[in-house]
């Protein structure tokens, strides 16, 4: 590794951390606490109308 090299990772290397805390802390403070409720019907249903026979043929 040249001389340079090692200058630019110890500039940047304090900034990525930086920048993994921030994301950290908004993540911590917007995200943490979502959930996304799924209904086990709504979801086999999708699933069987996407795997259905009809859907996959082709057209003339």
């Amino acid at each position: 590794m040249y001389f340079s090299d090692q200058s630019l990772l110890k500039k940047l290397a304090p900034l990525l951390l930086l920048k993994l805390a921030i994301l950290l802390l908004l993540w911590w403070g917007f995200v943490r606490e979502q959930r996304v409720a799924v209904d086990d019907s709504g979801v086999a249903a999708q699933l069987l109308q996407a795997a259905s026979p009809k859907t996959q043929g082709t057209h003339k």
